[in-house]
């Protein structure tokens, strides 16, 4: 009867021990999956700020190659530089070694969003602009309405527009800055403008804006929503305009956009300028990267303190390259633009 009794209780002590390993054996589990994620987490984190440190000095590096060519190489009609092997500067991108991508854009290219009145010419060349983009009628009038609202000095509400009190009401309670804008991306604070997303997807109408005071005008460095805005043209010849430029069929594409004479400062194309402005959007990209930054130099030949002036800096969502990035031509190096062995040579006031 003891016997039975022991053997009974060994039975039970054995099911208890393998009850209790098995529950050991589960938390050991769980505690190496979750010390292998944290591990896997800590790896990536890693790698991630190692890509970073890498793109941030690549970006670094295509930055002060940019600035060394932009303070020392002339300019020309053809670009940074003259003949064939000159940078062009309508915004293409070209390879800085293998690790970052550069694009120069000149401004005269751009719509000037600061640059002209609130009525006449300026309200049209807003409402072409976002025509481009596929708005229809009425939501181009409101947005054309709110963008001159924000711009002018008074609490005057346009039809369709707004002022203080209705950015007060709306989410955010921002107010119109009654001033010309700081930046590009200034005009997702415009009331409406952020809830057009055709506005800032896959072609972001920031692309197309400077904020210069400036009205001049280049079509041979221009993208074709901004060719269109201040020409008239409709988007499909515009598009075909850029298209041939681009592939140098029709490097010159002034008098296909503008009726009259080119470059007659009493003409009706006085603000169209054939030669590249002093200021240049510059936008560097990590080669693998959907990112980038983008600044305003604006060249200070006459100034006491430094040969250029960095506008702003912004930190952008860019759109993924067309095409291979192995096709896209290399940045030339300076040498290649400019013979450093001639002395004195003269760069011309913009």
């Amino acid at each position: 009867m003891r016997h039975r009794h022991s053997f009974a209780m060994r039975q039970g002590q054995g099911g208890y021990i393998l009850a209790l390993s098995i529950a050991v054996l589960a938390l050991m589990l769980v505690g190496a999956t979750y010390i292998g994620q944290r591990m896997s987490l800590a790896l990536k984190l890693a790698q991630a700020e190692q890509q970073r440190a890498n793109d941030d000095r690549a970006l670094e590096s295509a930055r002060a190659r940019v600035l060394f060519l932009l303070a020392s190489v002339p300019r020309s009609r053809f670009g940074l530089g003259s003949g064939p092997q000159a940078v062009a500067l309508d915004g293409r991108y070209y390879r800085f070694g293998d690790e970052a991508l550069v694009s120069l854009q000149d401004a005269r290219g751009l719509f000037g969003i600061n640059a002209f009145g609130l009525t006449g010419v300026g309200r049209q060349g807003i409402e072409r602009l976002l025509g481009a983009y596929g708005l229809d009628a009425p939501t181009i009038s409101r947005l054309t309405d709110t963008l001159l609202d924000y711009r002018d000095t008074d609490e005057l509400r346009r039809l369709n527009g707004a002022e203080s009190e209705d950015y007060l009401a709306a989410a955010g309670g921002d107010r119109p800055r009654n001033a010309d804008l700081l930046t590009p991306n200034e005009l997702s604070r415009v009331l409406g403008w952020q809830e057009q997303a055709r506005l800032w997807e896959e072609d972001p109408i920031t692309d197309h804006l400077h904020i210069l005071s400036r009205n001049a005008f280049n079509p041979n460095t221009a993208g074709w929503r901004a060719l269109a805005a201040l020409s008239g043209l409709t988007p499909e010849i515009a598009q075909g305009l850029v298209r041939s430029r681009r592939s140098g069929e029709m490097p010159d594409i002034s008098r296909m956009a503008f009726t009259g004479v080119i470059g007659d400062p009493f003409g009706s194309n006085a603000m169209v300028s054939l030669f590249p402005g002093e200021t240049i959007i510059v936008t560097l990209r990590p080669a693998a990267g959907n990112w980038g930054h983008r600044m305003a130099v604006t060249h200070t030949p006459h100034g006491a303190r430094a040969p250029w002036r960095i506008q702003y800096v912004q930190r952008v969502s860019l759109p993924p390259l067309e095409g291979e990035r192995k096709s896209l031509p290399p940045l030339p190096e300076p040498g290649t633009l400019r013979d450093f062995g001639v002395k004195e040579q003269i760069q011309l006031p913009f």
